[in-house]
This record gives C-alpha cells, sequence and structure tokens, in this order.
C-alpha cells in the first residue's frame, strides 16, 4: 500500500512533467509560428497587407515573443525557487530543530500569474496570425 507522502511526491512529478511538456510545447509552437511568419510576411514574396492585417499581424509578433520571455522567465523563477528551498532543507538536515516554511508564498504567486500571462499571449498571438491568415484568403 502506497502511504500519502508517496502518493504526494507521485503527484508532484507527474504535475511537473505535465508542467514541462506544456512549456515544450508553447516554446515549440510559438517560435516556430514566429519564425515562419516572419519569414513568410517580410520576405520578397510577401502578400501585400492593409493597415488592419500588419497591425494584427505585428500585435501577434509581439504577444508571441512576450509568451516566449515570460516562458524563460518563469523556468528561471521556478530553478531559483527551488534551489533556495533546498539549501533551506538542507539546513534543517543540519539541524532538525530548524524549521522550512513550505507554504506557497509570494514566489509561488508570481510564477502563477506569469506562467498564465504567457499562456494568454501564446493564446492571443496564435489566434491573431490565424485572424490575419484567414483575412487573406478571403476575397
Amino acid at each position: 500500500m502506497v502511504n500519502s507522502l508517496e502518493q504526494f511526491n507521485q503527484h508532484q512529478i507527474d504535475i511537473k512533467t505535465r508542467f514541462n511538456f506544456l512549456v515544450q510545447c508553447v516554446l515549440l509552437l510559438a517560435g516556430g509560428a514566429l519564425t515562419a511568419t516572419v519569414a513568410v510576411f517580410t520576405g520578397e514574396k510577401a502578400p501585400k497587407l492593409d493597415l488592419l492585417s500588419s497591425s494584427l499581424l505585428a500585435c501577434s509578433w509581439w504577444l508571441l515573443v512576450t509568451c516566449l520571455c515570460l516562458a524563460v522567465l518563469v523556468m528561471a523563477i521556478i530553478i531559483l525557487r527551488d534551489y533556495f528551498f533546498a539549501e533551506e532543507w538542507r539546513k534543517q538536515i543540519n539541524n532538525p530543530k530548524y524549521s522550512v516554511d513550505d507554504s506557497p508564498g509570494v514566489t509561488d504567486k508570481l510564477i502563477i500569474g506569469l506562467g498564465l500571462l504567457s499562456l494568454l499571449a501564446f493564446l492571443g498571438g496564435f489566434i491573431l496570425i490565424a485572424k490575419v491568415a484567414t483575412k487573406l484568403l478571403s476575397p
């Protein structure tokens, strides 16, 4: 029978795996969409866009860049948070009377907030690219 601590640890591993997969997908899709659309719309044979489409495309690029930057920032914050938490944990291992605060704090809220902003920027950028692409197809 699995005890509560083992279940908790397995749950955390599962969430971390899903999170890493989501971040990898977002980075791949956002980077790919940004690269492809910049190549298509700035090349020699770039389709002519009206002012609205050009503005939407530029906005989509900025949203995708924002998404990429925020995703990298979130990952960096997670690594730093986990490093400092491990250092606090090590102090507790060396001194059992030392207490480690393991409740979610400001850093966790920052990670969640920036992660959600990154996801929203990704979705917004992707939707705007689709809007521009479909506008090119309509007569």
